[in-house]
């Protein structure tokens, strides 16, 4: 029977997504918010979406921008706008049935409890990187690299495996199924790599407006060490949950089969990321708007609640907010926002942690009761 995957985005990894799919036979829909068109409205116009490099051809994917017609499409939805976006997608899926679906956030940055609040999908799941580093312009997706495998966890945990056969087919590569969406959480590095080289390299972004290689260029022998140190303290906050953490260099040589010695090499012998410039034309730029309020501040948080004081990536924290004149711990995806702010470490582990039998059966802690009542109409 052929698949048919409704995917959210038509941005740059949505429409590598959509051409992937659509060139292994897939039927694909392509969801475009109607505030934000400008990628669907020319693939309408050509008449296709042409991709290059790792992927060729021209592809017909359907086109919309009604939510109605996502969840009619397919029972497997696929969100792939970037994290800042997820709430409207979320208040737009809120108003269906979503009982029998599935939906999968590429990349999670701690989307599954969020959504677990909002809509009563069967499961939600995220990953841990996008499959793709890919970009999209006039109506052509360029795909540099295709990863080589792809962590992946769900919300509840309980996915059998016929299920999981199903949401293989949809990926290009092998799925790497983790513990829970902590776990992933904890996975996602773009909160490693982006924030840091843009705030150290603002006044190169501000003058020259993206016009140098972001990882070749920016990435120099002091901005890798400052990296390094927020690796470390991402790696120590996973080991306080009981996660047996990979360093960025080890997670970046699984994802494109390489065998790098540290970042510094990482950063100057990628091929994939050094085919095209990839700086950030702002300060305001989705390396800061996504990565620090999305991945770094839940990162922060959850290392003070089991008593680690993170001084690298708080530091990020606070000179993206200077930055930006925006206050991201408060602002940002923090345990208030996810309902963990009075939770304890066990009590965290748990909520990730729960099928849905157990979820049902289990004491939940106030602050995350809100969608104990969801759980019970999904099972």
């Amino acid at each position: 029977m052929q698949t048919s995957v409704s995917i959210i985005g038509a941005g740059n990894c949505g429409c590598a997504f959509a051409a992937d799919l659509a060139d292994r036979g897939a039927n694909v829909l392509l969801y475009a918010h109607p505030e934000h068109r400008r990628h669907a409205e020319t693939i309408e116009r050509k008449g296709y979406l042409e991709a290059g490099m790792k992927i060729e051809g021209r592809f017909h994917p359907k086109v919309s921008s009604d939510m109605a017609d996502v969840v009619r499409f397919s029972k497997f939805i696929v969100i792939t706008v970037p994290s800042y976006g997820h709430d409207s997608i979320l208040s737009e899926l809120a108003k269906f049935d979503l009982s029998r679906h599935v939906v999968i956030s590429i990349t999670g940055n701690f989307f599954a409890l969020m959504a677990r609040r909002q809509i009563n999908a069967r499961y939600i799941l995220e990953t841990a990187t996008a499959p793709y580093a890919s970009r999209m312009q006039d109506g052509k997706v360029t795909v540099m690299g295709i990863k080589s495998v792809m962590p992946i966890a769900a919300m509840p945990v309980d996915v059998d495996d016929d299920l999981r056969d199903e949401i293989g087919a949809i990926f290009p590569m092998p799925l790497e199924w983790r513990s829970n969406v902590l776990e992933i959480g904890m996975s996602c590095i773009t909160g490693v790599i982006h924030p840091t080289p843009a705030l150290m390299n603002t006044g190169w972004i501000e003058t020259r407006k993206g016009d140098f290689y972001f990882y070749r260029e920016g990435m120099s022998a002091s901005v890798a060490r400052v990296i390094g140190q927020v690796d470390q303290e991402r790696m120590a906050i996973a080991r306080e949950f009981g996660f047996k953490p990979q360093s960025v260099v080890a997670i970046m040589n699984s994802y494109y089969s390489r065998d790098f010695a540290d970042f510094g090499e990482f950063a100057r012998e990628t091929v994939e990321h050094n085919t095209t410039k990839m700086a950030p034309t702002h300060m305001r730029d989705r390396f800061i708007v996504q990565d620090v309020p999305y991945v770094l501040v839940p990162w922060f948080e959850l290392g003070a609640k089991v008593g680690l004081h993170c001084t690298a990536i708080k530091s990020i924290i606070d000179l993206a907010s200077i930055v930006n004149d925006t206050d991201y711990l408060a602002t940002g995806r923090n345990l208030r926002r996810l309902g963990l702010d009075t939770a304890s470490k066990g009590q965290v582990i748990e909520t990730f942690s729960a099928p849905i039998a157990a979820s049902i059966a289990a004491p939940i802690a106030p602050s995350i009761a809100p969608w104990a009542d969801e759980l019970r109409r999904i099972a």
